[in-house]
């Protein structure tokens, strides 16, 4: 058995004024920033992914709204006839697939679906008369008798989970006489 007496004590460490010569616990600082950096790129990558998941939902049904309005203008052209009372009457709101189409502007109170379509410019007696050429009536400009209406359509869409889009044309009916 040794002496313990005897024997040289164990250097010690000084840790301020002087560097460590031991690297002992370097491997685990080196784990822990790697760790740390893994950790960060994850994280940014679940928040962006998140982000382009709502971005693509919001322009799904903003695309639903905006063909559901332009199904309300077909619409608004198809009751396009002679009787001006017919052609401004409002429609609305009718289903479509996945959302709804009325007449009118969007309006934030819930007041303005299923509007009356105006009438532009209604008309005194304008000039129009037909003529046939070999591709068929053509209407012209310098006979009085013949008048054209001019309508604006509105049709509002409104998609899933509220999205609202506004379709607005110009139609023109007529000659009439």
């Amino acid at each position: 058995m040794k002496n313990l007496s005897t024997e040289k004590p164990l250097p010690r460490i000084k840790i301020v004024g002087r560097t460590l010569r031991s690297e002992r616990g370097i491997s685990l600082v080196v784990v822990i920033m790697l760790m740390v950096i893994i950790l960060a790129i994850t994280g940014a990558g679940l928040l962006f992914s998140g982000i382009d998941l709502r971005i693509s939902g919001n322009y799904r049904v903003g695309t639903q709204a905006f063909y559901a309005a332009d199904t309300g203008a077909s619409f608004g052209f198809s009751q396009i006839v002679s009787s001006t009372v017919a052609s401004t009457a409002a429609f609305g709101p009718l289903p479509v697939n996945g959302g709804t189409y009325c007449s009118g502007t969007i309006a934030t109170t819930g007041v303005g679906c299923a509007t009356p379509q105006p009438l532009m410019n209604p008309p005194a007696t304008s000039v129009a008369v037909e003529a046939t050429l070999s591709s068929g009536p053509v209407y012209n400009s310098d006979r009085a008798g013949f008048f054209t209406y001019q309508y604006t359509i509105d049709a509002t869409g409104v998609g899933p989970l509220g999205a609202a889009r506004q379709v607005q044309a110009l139609a023109t009916f007529g000659p009439v006489q």
